[in-house]
């Protein structure tokens, strides 16, 4: 891919609202600002040590002698001081400003942190299911945490950086060249070209070496992510080494890329910082060769030096920015089109009605295929539930049970066929209306390491959940003896990170109670009692018979003992 500054400050602005843009415009007003502050700090220096050389520069320079009678100085002595307190509080100021401008930045980066990931975590969550089918989890949470932060810190402030120090950089040069032309353009071409030159040889070594560093950090969060997720297999079997392995060797790709890139970032200033103090000190050779009174070559030189402290510093940031920029485009690249989708952003923001549900569902000729398979994992299925009743579905793994109860719940939309709900086409745009009126108890429990009440009320702020509501569910599922009996703290008792500290049948009654908690129309009961041993089952379906009352209740099983209640 072509690297273009240009090209990448054109994404960044996509990726920035109308107020995000005004303030990074005035943040670019406040670096105009602060960089013509430190230029005329530089200029100011020029005049005061030729005024501190030769005081009778009053009486000749018409600027000088207009400022010392218009505020009746006594003498010269005290007009140098005022001078000099003059320049000291300009630089003051001007560091001020500085100060002040790197707060600014910083607090604008940082809330652009913070606005583009969670951003992307609302694309995330306001796509269909079907899109998390493609995408690895481990990579978005990866790119929510780490990628973000990478992109404002490393490549945003950069970018402010090189704009900041570019414009710096062309003011102190104008100044200097309006003060020694051949000197300063001398000096320009060999340590500006050195840049320019270095900067051309590694860009795309660097732009390589980010797309290697991006790479090396999805690998380093996947695996992370399945040696943790899987930690019973793994101690079982023992693969730590395996993952250990896996780990260290995307971890070392990623810790020598970003070595690469800081050093090469750096490296520069070493040579080119001699070479610039090499070049003072040939200047002022020169100039007592060509100068008959010595005297006059200290305010150049005092000039030059304190020029070439503020613009080898800045010379070096630009550098630095551009190395980092070229290095994290590629992060730019795997989030532009994330971030910069509105495209269903839309449903989270409106509020949801239930659609309406008093008759029936009805399946007619529905056939579905999984993105990227040429094979219908359903093909032409008709059935119709009527409203109250229930339905199982017995059969084999992969004979396509989960991806027909997916369709019912409008988690999938069918490319071939029709769903009804009431007469009524379900589609993309009514599916979460459908959704309202479902809830769901999967075979593993996803559970929070969080209290047993806020698992049950799921996803629901403290201030707002039901506890009337929790108990009610939890007595339907035959939860609540063991909850206010057998635990010390009752629902605000902390159940451990996946409900650890639970046994398989306490943990599918608390996913049962968070299902009841909705008071739904249509429970759904994926292949819940499965993984349970056959008292506990019983147990369990049990509770289920006597909360699933008058609602629809579709369940997916392997064991025919499971459905042998059910209507059909």
């Amino acid at each position: 891919m072509r690297i273009n500054v240009l090209s990448i400050t054109k994404k960044i602005s996509q990726l920035l609202n109308r107020r995000q843009k005004k303030q990074s415009i005035a943040l670019l007003g406040l670096f105009v600002v602060m960089s013509m502050l430190q230029v005329v700090g530089v200029a100011a220096i020029f005049p005061f040590v030729n005024l501190v050389m030769d005081p009778t520069l009053v009486e000749t320079n018409t600027m000088l002698h207009t400022l010392y009678e218009m505020f009746s100085f006594s003498s010269s002595q005290s007009f140098v001081t005022a001078i000099g307190l003059a320049v000291f509080v300009l630089i003051v100021v001007s560091n001020a400003i500085s100060a002040l401008t790197l707060w600014a930045k910083t607090k604008f980066v940082m809330g652009l942190n913070h606005t583009l990931s969670t951003k992307l975590l609302s694309h995330y969550l306001s796509k269909s299911y079907t899109f998390f089918l493609n995408r690895n989890t481990s990579e978005m949470s990866k790119n929510l945490i780490a990628e973000v932060f990478q992109l404002t810190n490393n490549l945003l402030i950069p970018l402010f950086d090189l704009v900041a120090n570019s414009f710096m950089v062309l003011l102190l040069v104008a100044l200097l060249l309006s003060t020694e032309f051949v000197p300063t353009l001398l000096a320009m071409l060999v340590i500006g070209g050195s840049y320019a030159l270095i900067t051309y040889r590694v860009k795309k070594k660097v732009k390589n070496a980010g797309v290697v560093r991006l790479n090396a950090n999805k690998e380093r969060y996947k695996v992370t992510n399945e040696a943790l997720s899987g930690i019973k297999a793994t101690k079982l079997f023992g693969r730590e080494q395996y993952f250990i392995d896996k780990f260290s060797n995307s971890s070392q790709r990623f810790t020598s890329m970003e070595t690469y890139v800081r050093t090469t970032s750096e490296l520069p200033r070493y040579f080119l910082e001699a070479l610039a103090f090499g070049g003072i000190i040939l200047l002022v050779v020169i100039l007592n060769l060509v100068q008959e009174n010595t005297s006059e070559i200290i305010p150049l030189v005092s000039l030059f030096a304190f020029a070439g402290y503020r613009l080898l510093p800045s010379l070096q940031k630009i550098f630095n920015s551009l190395t980092s920029i070229y290095f994290n485009q590629a992060i730019l690249d795997a989030l532009h089109a994330d971030l910069t989708d509105a495209s269903d952003m839309e449903n989270l923001q409106k509020e949801v009605k239930k659609l309406s549900f008093s008759q029936k569902i009805v399946l007619d000729h529905v056939t579905f295929f999984y993105p990227k398979s040429g094979i219908p994992t359903i093909r032409d299925i008709s059935l119709t539930i009527p409203k109250q009743s229930s339905i199982g579905f017995v059969g084999t793994t992969g004979s396509g049970k989960t991806t027909l109860v997916d369709i019912l719940m409008g988690l999938l939309i069918p490319q071939e066929g029709t769903m009804y709900i009431d007469g009524v086409v379900l589609d993309s745009q009514n599916c979460r209306s459908w959704q309202r009126n479902i809830a769901y108890v999967p075979q593993d429990i996803f559970l929070s390491d969080d209290t047993i009440g806020k698992n049950i009320a799921f996803g629901i702020p403290d201030d707002c959940i039901d506890h009337a509501q929790v108990r009610h569910a939890s007595q339907l599922a035959s939860l609540d003896v063991f909850i206010e009996q057998d635990l010390v703290h009752g629902y605000d008792t902390m159940i451990g990170e996946r409900g650890v500290r639970l046994s398989g049948g306490q943990r599918q009654r608390i996913g049962l109670a968070r299902a009841l908690y909705r008071n739904p129309d249509v429970l759904v009961l994926d292949e819940a009692t499965s993984s349970l041993d056959g008292e506990t089952e019983t147990s369990v379906l049990s509770s289920i018979k006597q909360a699933s009352g008058d609602r629809t209740l579709i369940t997916i099983a392997h064991r025919l003992s499971t459905v042998r209640d059910c209507d059909v």
